[in-house]
């Protein structure tokens, strides 16, 4: 009886310190919801504290310091993540952005290929690898790119804008200019791109 009650009171703790886990998690989601990432970041280091080996918990606090832009901070919690779980896909695609942010393009796209390998229909994967392509100035593969995401998702309308420019840059504007117009269709300013995308339009009008 005595081993029962002790195995009784373990129980009940870890049930606690479990609940107490779960109940700081749901509100570090919750305030990064709202884009309250310094709560979100201070549950997030709470659940840490609690238990060190639950993925989520550097995935999410990573996406925090993510939007707050300190890239530093939040590629090495999404390395940890990776690292506790390596099938957390989203840690993968979130490192990358971080990678882009700090000009480590090519290790953005070694996990933006991971992901495609993983999920070959993945628009997204194909656009962010485009821009890392097209920052390291390799036009051709970021066009290639830029085309498969809009082959995986017609109505991704940032892989049209992407497409265009490198279009625009490679001379070739009738298909620049058709790129440019398929994307104000689908996004109009909801990017805040429509201004830009404009000007380009007009440059490649001049230039006729």
């Amino acid at each position: 009886m005595k081993h029962i009650l002790i195995i009784l009171i373990i129980f009940s703790g870890l049930h606690s310190v479990y609940a107490q886990q779960q109940s700081i998690l749901q509100t570090a989601y919750n305030a990064l919801k709202s884009k309250n990432y310094d709560v979100s970041i201070q549950n997030y280091t709470k659940a840490i504290e609690i238990n060190d080996h639950y993925a989520p918990s550097y995935y999410g606090r990573g996406l925090a310091y993510y939007h707050t832009g300190s890239y530093r901070q939040a590629l090495l919690d999404l390395s940890k993540a990776i690292e506790l779980d390596n099938t957390m896909t989203d840690a993968y695609f979130a490192r990358a952005l971080c990678n882009t942010q700090t000009s480590e393009y090519n290790r953005a796209i070694e996990d933006l290929t991971i992901l495609i390998g993983k999920n070959p229909k993945d628009a997204a994967a194909f656009y962010a690898r485009g821009n890392a392509y097209y920052y390291l100035e390799n036009d051709l593969f970021a066009m290639q790119d830029y085309s498969k995401a809009i082959e995986n998702d017609p109505n991704y309308g940032k892989a049209y804008y992407g497409r265009g420019v490198v279009r625009k840059y490679l001379k070739q504007y009738d298909s620049a200019l058709k790129d440019f117009d398929k994307y104000i269709e689908l996004n109009g300013n909801s990017d805040g791109l429509q201004s830009e995308v404009n000007r380009l339009i007009e440059e490649i009008l001049a230039q006729n």
